[in-house]
């Protein structure tokens, strides 16, 4: 059988590349202006079940124009949802771990600097990098070792001093960074 040809161009992909590293940018600079203001809190708790509820939403309305039909959308359900328990407690998991995850991003910039957290906020790049190599053994290139340690090398320059981190360093490791890894993802697919 052949492999499937990769039908995507390099002009949608660095569209993509743009768009989410500009969206990781926003929010982050978003979240960081309402947990600062002065004016009255909302809960972090609130704002990530809100999150997980849209999504779930937008889920089920995707699920439900695939299928096609109500009775297929159904059986769809009840076979991959309610028909697999240990699936879904495999799924609940993970699930808890990344609202926790998120709950601990409001803390956190409620308390650091936008440009050290969504640097910091990186490393976790370098760690599943490493748990890939260790729990599933696989290998990594050279190309995205030296990504990932030049991502390493970024966080530290900026944690070094993070009170003078200037926006253009910021800016600077994020997009060395965000490139080498783009990098490295094109050159193994």
């Amino acid at each position: 059988m052949a492999a499937p040809r990769d039908n995507v161009t390099l002009l949608f992909k660095l569209y993509c590349l743009a768009v989410m590293t500009l969206m990781a940018a926003a929010y982050t600079v978003a979240l960081r202006y309402t947990r600062t203001s002065d004016k009255e809190l909302y809960f972090s708790t609130t704002a990530v079940c809100i999150t997980e509820v849209i999504k779930l939403l937008l889920s089920v309305g995707i699920l439900a124009k695939e299928t096609g039909s109500l009775g297929r959308f159904k059986a769809s359900l009840r076979e991959n949802v309610l028909g697999s328990p240990k699936e879904l407690l495999k799924l609940s998991v993970p699930s808890l771990v990344y609202a926790v995850q998120n709950n601990m991003a409001f803390l956190a910039l409620s308390n650091l600097d936008a440009a050290v957290y969504q640097v910091t906020y990186q490393l976790k790049i370098p760690c599943t990098a490493l748990c890939t190599v260790l729990m599933l053994n696989r290998t990594l290139s050279k190309l995205q070792w030296v990504s990932v340690f030049m991502l390493c090398a970024g966080v530290t320059l900026v944690q070094w001093k993070p009170a003078q981190a200037t926006k253009v360093v910021f800016l600077q490791v994020l997009v060395a960074s965000t490139l080498l890894l783009w990098l490295s993802i094109q050159t193994t697919s």
